[in-house]
């Protein structure tokens, strides 16, 4: 039976989850949660909230999914030996070195690689897999049918989202809040510029979705572990609307999808990404969304005002004269025996008989028990009190409580991280890479002093000069088969590097028999994370986009590594086109040009940049740091990631000759990073 995993940003949550049916709760801790602004839980509040589960048979994982900087690892250590200490079912995770550091500390903890790693393929999946993850969340992007082929094509645990607040963006693959607002979606304080109003043809909101529900298609996911639904940040009454829809759709039984969406949604509810089509999929919360959600609140708290009943208790109960009553109860986790201190009397009026004894017992209402099989031996012309039957089965639920309690409490290993780094030595020189997007950059880097092009596997073919200095990069959303095919008959043409942005890239590269080269959307933070990369077999390495100079510059790593240092970075990469508005791009051949371009709240325009399988939106002012050679010297490589640029050698020479830039430009996050 797959399992209902419900949010939990409090205690009201966790409470409202636990007595509505929830299986399984995920909640975080003060720290390194990307849900930084829920309320979340302090170490004694975890270990109170991990007791609360366990003595119902719930799990708990701890979300520590956030990026991390070198500084805060000594931090995250201990949040980590906090959560082994509190017995915690898992701990879910994105950065690779956090990863890394919970395997060093406490190897038997099972590791949940967050949907954050941009988990969207039999390939990513694998790589996971072979990292020692016990499970992997999906990405919201998929289909059912990506969904249930990676499920068959894998042999790890597979954890989908079924309901709540959908990112326009690939997981993990979004910077939009970190460039626009300093505040880091893979830190967790997502401030969602996503729902802003951004336009394109007359229409508006064009990249705030609709929250997604999958909840009626439960019962065809069977073979799913765990479905999930989203919403730390969401009130105790959307959690518990959320888990009793989800296990009334998992009994095959009718749920409410009206009260399910009033209690909260972005002008309705949709299942695009899961059916494959992508129309009608943008909304925003109205003030009529929120009017009727303020009065379906009131009806929902009745869900989760009781216990759930979901462990059954069998009873044998046996009343004999002259000895104490005798009660025997045992469920899933055990049994217990309990006496009563008093001795039954002679029935003066109306003897006690086994049926009375029976529905005595069995009224389990306001516990996690319900009544299995009851049976009792009573012998004849006696009396019990019903108070005495009543202590007994309280005692009893007690007694199994502590029981459910015991056998649900981990006792985990704890040892001290040996963190092996190695120093970086500044290079004597920095080269140049370049990341092109079309023929034309191609042809011109190729002329140019770059040691290294990444290049679209598309653009590559057999009389393609110089194959040694290209990478060949695989689109970011990959078809298992085509791409690998593709890939080694690239291989096969004498092509020797590959460009992984992701663990799904480099698992295939690695098959088709490439040379790795790290890509910055592979969010490298930390000299552990750097480490992981090395112990994959990587070559080098390009650090994340959303780290400062100095973050950056201190990481520790025993193989080259680099910085963006020039391009239109991309502000979040998504599987629906904004401008097709769920279209395919067919739509405007012949009969409309495409403007590749959507425009913000004040009228600027954000490059939409076409990517295959996904489009990618674009900050529309370049970063440059041309003047900032000794900022740049700190790095064994920088890369220039170009878009749509037609001059690139005039572009190089800024560099060479550390010109200082005009016109419109940015500094990305190199002086002051995310928070």
């Amino acid at each position: 039976m797959s399992e209902i995993l419900a949010p939990c940003g409090s205690f009201e949550s966790l409470f409202a989850a636990l007595r509505s049916g929830a299986d399984a709760v995920y909640a975080g801790m003060k720290n390194f949660s990307a849900r930084k602004n829920a309320e979340n839980f302090s170490d004694s509040d975890l270990e109170k909230a991990v007791a609360e589960c366990h003595k119902r048979g719930v799990k708990l994982y701890v979300a520590l999914n956030t990026l991390v900087y070198d500084k805060e690892l000594p931090e995250l250590a201990e949040c980590v030996k906090t959560a082994v200490k509190c017995g915690a079912d898992g701990i879910i995770v994105q950065d690779l070195g956090a990863a890394e550091l919970i395997r060093l500390i406490c190897p038997e903890m099972p590791r949940h690689a967050s949907t954050q790693m941009t988990l969207n393929s039999v390939s990513g999946v694998k790589a996971a897999e072979e990292l020692g993850f016990s499970r992997v969340v999906l990405g919201r992007e998929l289909s059912k049918d990506e969904i249930l082929n990676i499920s068959r094509n894998t042999d790890i645990e597979l954890e989908i989202f079924v309901h709540g607040a959908l990112c326009t963006s690939v997981s993990g693959q979004c910077y939009m809040s970190a460039f626009f607002g300093g505040r880091s979606g893979n830190r967790g304080l997502c401030a969602q510029p996503c729902r802003l109003d951004f336009s394109v043809d007359g229409r508006h909101n064009v990249i705030s979705l609709k929250d997604g529900s999958v909840v009626k298609y439960l019962p065809e996911l069977s073979e799913i572990a765990s479905f999930k639904i989203e919403g730390r940040m969401k009130r105790p009454e959307y959690v518990a609307c959320s888990v009793d829809a989800c296990v009334k759709s998992v009994g095959e039984k009718e749920f409410d999808g009206e009260r399910l969406k009033n209690v909260f949604s972005r002008s309705g509810l949709t299942d695009g990404y899961f059916t494959g089509s992508m129309k009608n999929m943008n909304g925003i919360r109205k003030k009529d969304d929120v009017e009727i959600t303020s009065k379906t609140l009131g009806s929902i708290r009745e869900l989760y005002k009781n216990e759930f009943p979901r462990i059954k208790a069998d009873v044998f109960v046996k009343i004999s004269a002259g000895e104490p009553v005798y009660l025997k109860a045992s469920c899933k986790y055990g049994e217990v025996v309990c006496k009563s201190s008093d001795i039954p009397e002679t029935a003066t009026g109306k003897p006690l008989d086994e049926k009375t004894v029976c529905e005595r017992i069995a009224k389990f209402g306001g516990t996690q028990f319900y009544a299995g099989e009851i049976s009792a031996v009573v012998e004849e012309r006696l009396f019990v009190p019903a108070s005495v039957l009543n202590a007994l089965r309280r005692d009893a639920c007690e007694k199994l409580e502590a029981l459910v309690l015991e056998k649900n409490t981990h006792t985990y290993n704890i040892y001290e991280p040996k963190i092996k780094t190695t120093e970086r030595n500044l290079p004597k020189k920095t080269s140049y890479r370049a990341e092109v997007s079309n023929v034309k950059q191609l042809i011109q880097a190729l002329s140019l002093s770059f040691e290294m092009i990444y290049a679209p596997m598309e653009l590559l073919s057999e009389d393609i000069p110089e194959k040694q200095r290209i990478a060949v990069s695989p689109p970011l959303i990959i078809d298992e088969a085509a791409d690998r095919a593709r890939l080694c008959k690239l291989r096969k043409m004498g092509f020797e590097n590959g460009y992984a942005q992701t663990l799904a890239h480099t698992r295939i590269l690695k098959e088709c028999g490439f040379k790795i080269h790290g890509g910055f959307r592979m969010n490298i933070l930390n000299s552990v994370s750097a480490g992981v990369c090395e112990k994959l077999g990587f070559s080098d390495i390009t650090l994340s986009v959303e780290g400062s100079a100095s973050v950056l510059s201190a990481v520790k790593s025993g193989i080259p590594a680099g910085i963006v240092a020039y391009g239109k970075l991309p502000l979040t990469l998504m599987r629906r086109c904004p401008i097709a508005d769920g279209n395919t791009c067919g739509i405007y051949g012949g009969r409309q040009e495409c403007k590749k371009m959507i425009y913000d709240r004040f009228g600027r325009e954000i490059p939409v940049s076409c990517k295959g399988r996904c489009v990618e939106l674009l900050n529309p002012d370049p970063l440059v740091l041309s003047d900032k050679p000794e900022m740049l010297g700190r790095f064994d490589f920088i890369v220039f990631c170009f878009t749509d640029e037609t001059d690139i050698e005039s572009i190089v020479k800024m560099y060479d000759e550390h010109i200082k830039p005009s016109g419109r430009f940015t500094r990305g996050l190199t002086s002051e990073g995310v928070v």
